[in-house]
């Protein structure tokens, strides 16, 4: 089961230690001592380490340099070392999916891990300051009574997946992956803790030749590291790259592995003769599903479990059947190859080009990195060409977010458009490649996508590819590199070329459950219709009506963009009822 915790601050005892004894018998939590101004409920005490003197680290979190497992214990040393740095020694020589809270000089901190994995929400509520797995157990805590922030919402809606400390939940908020909060006397701060540019590629830094080496090392350590802490392990599989160098990292455990993929009745989302040549490889089990229209309930929002709507509906019918197969099986985690296209860099983008121009300048390590764009995207010698000299042109204005306008309100659009796209990631440093810009923001856009499953249920979702290390290993490998010879996430196929099939290792074509979706609308057009063009969304005047209705028409073929589109806004009609 995933971890589920509340952890209080104040600097008056009894106040936090009477909140933290009246939550617990609402929710069933335990109380874990905590050294200092702490006061922690956890659903699990095996996940709760110990910072001798100082505080304690709540999740899972692995020593970058050490053996493939969890550390259990930390050393006065290492505790010492934790409190006079502020946490950057935690962000230094570990990694995992954590929550560190613990005394330091000038007050107390809170930190929460660079990839995230173990999310945080966080409240005040008085001389309270209230930090959470999940605002489920918040809402039965009695510490949270849900009110939507629609401001917030639109922003949201516009500005497609861009992460923010501001929830859709009026007076709840996030704390982001890579920060931390300093609660003290005169006051808090929350700063950022981990940027991708300390290890990002740049004109004066680059990675060295042994780049897929380097990575093959951080691939086998996080995913058996990851694999290490589960007996019986689900891993969905498409045959593609990334879920097959999950796959045959966790084949080597020694242990029984299931693997699990979904096909549409349609063949451009049929993948499993693919996903059993992986299955094959690794003498695992592999249990093939589909997609039902049954399991999509339009009043359901799939992140429900979430303080702000980021799904889309027709997952309903993906995570029912891993829901019911991870029962079945008694799996105590789930394991994904989600996030594997970001952070191996995995773009249809002529920034590599402009990138190896401003590295090298004209030459013949420019006109190979021209083939391998064109190569990649199809683009012609002339198209690729004139968008790498676009994207030169732009450089100094930083990398520019995309929104996401389709059928919302124009007034809306025009208001939220005046509005920057704020980050700190986004933030890059002069010297930084406009490829790398790229790169990060897709490091960006994976993030509200991470956290998919309720943590109530009896299992643990594991996103073993975004791991720190990974990550910051693919940062300082050029993104030329990333598509050298012609092939999307070079690097990584390269780390696993010894160790995955030929069939694998050579397939390019990607399937996905677009036929599902297209079956989907036509099936229900007329309740879609209703709900969008009538539900709440377009009564609080978010909603581009008319071209919302022109798209709803039985009679138009709709684009990828369009349908993926009305999911998202379907499913955040359903997170809207779940909310209010």
């Amino acid at each position: 089961m995933a971890l589920r915790y509340i952890l209080f601050h104040s600097p008056d005892a009894d106040e936090r230690e009477d909140a933290a004894r009246r939550v617990g018998q609402l929710c069933g939590l335990t109380i874990v001592p905590v050294p200092g101004a702490f006061s922690l409920l956890v659903s699990d005490e095996s996940d709760v380490l110990p910072i001798p003197g100082s505080g304690a680290v709540i999740g899972t979190i692995f020593h970058r340099h050490g053996p493939p497992e969890a550390i259990r214990d930390f050393d006065q040393r290492a505790a010492d070392a934790i409190r006079k740095t502020g946490g950057a020694h935690l962000i230094e020589r570990y990694w995992g999916g954590y929550l560190a809270a613990f005394e330091m000089p000038g007050g107390a901190c809170v930190l929460r891990a660079p990839m995230g994995a173990l999310p945080c929400f966080r409240l005040r509520q008085g001389g309270l300051h209230v930090f959470a797995s999940d605002p489920g157990i918040l809402v039965k805590a009695g510490l949270l009574a849900p009110r939507i922030d629609w401001d917030a919402l639109q922003r949201q809606l516009f500005m497609r997946d861009l992460p923010s400390h501001r929830t859709a939940i009026v007076g709840l908020s996030e704390m982001l992956p890579g920060t931390r909060a300093i609660l003290a006397e005169g006051g808090e701060g929350v700063s950022q803790c981990w940027s991708p540019w300390d290890y990002a590629a740049t004109l004066d830094v680059m990675e060295p030749e042994d780049s897929a080496e380097r990575l093959a090392r951080a691939l086998q350590q996080c995913i058996s590291a990851w694999g290490s802490r589960y007996a019986n392990i689900l891993l969905s599989v498409s045959g593609g790259l990334d879920s097959s160098i999950v796959a045959t990292t966790l084949a080597d455990r020694g242990r029984p592995l299931s693997c699990l993929t979904l096909a549409t009745s349609d063949p451009s989302g049929d993948e499993r003769s693919y996903a059993r040549i992986i299955a094959a490889h690794c003498h695992a089990n592999l249990h093939e599903c589909g997609y039902a229209l049954d399991a999509i309930d339009l009043d359901r929002s799939v992140v429900a479990h979430l303080p702000r709507p980021c799904g889309r509906t027709h997952e309903l019918a993906f995570r029912a059947v891993v829901t019911a197969k991870a029962a079945e099986l008694d799996a105590d985690a789930y394991f994904t190859g989600n996030g594997g296209d970001n952070v191996f860099y995995n773009s249809a983008s002529a920034r590599p080009i402009a990138d190896r121009y401003l590295a090298e300048g004209m030459g013949p390590g420019l006109v190979r990195t021209l083939r391998d764009v064109c190569a990649v995207t199809g683009a012609s010698a002339w198209q690729a060409m004139c968008e790498a000299r676009r994207v030169l042109k732009r450089r100094r204005r930083g990398y520019v977010w995309r929104t996401d306008p389709l059928f919302l309100n124009r007034d809306i659009v025009a208001h939220e458009s005046r509005q920057p796209a704020e980050h700190p990631w986004l933030e890059a440093p002069d010297e930084a490649f406009p490829g790398k810009a790229g790169h990060v923001a897709m490091l960006l856009r994976m993030q509200q996508h991470l956290d998919g499953y309720d943590r109530g249920l009896p299992f643990t979702l594991v996103n073993p590819l975004v791991s720190q290390p990974i990550v910051e290993t693919c940062l300082a490998i050029p993104t030329w590199a990333m598509c050298n010879g012609g092939i999307n996430r070079a690097v990584a196929r390269a780390a696993y070329a010894s160790r995955l099939p030929p069939q694998i290792l050579e397939r390019r074509s990607k399937a996905g459950p677009d036929s599902f979706i297209v079956e989907l609308l036509t099936s229900r057009m007329g309740e879609i219709r209703e709900r969008l063009l009538e539900g709440r969304l377009a009564s609080q005047g978010l909603l581009d009506l008319d071209a919302l209705a022109t798209c709803l028409s039985e009679s138009r073929l709709h684009t990828a963009s369009d349908y993926m589109r009305i999911m998202a806004l379907l499913d955040t009609e359903a997170w809207i009822g779940h909310w209010s």
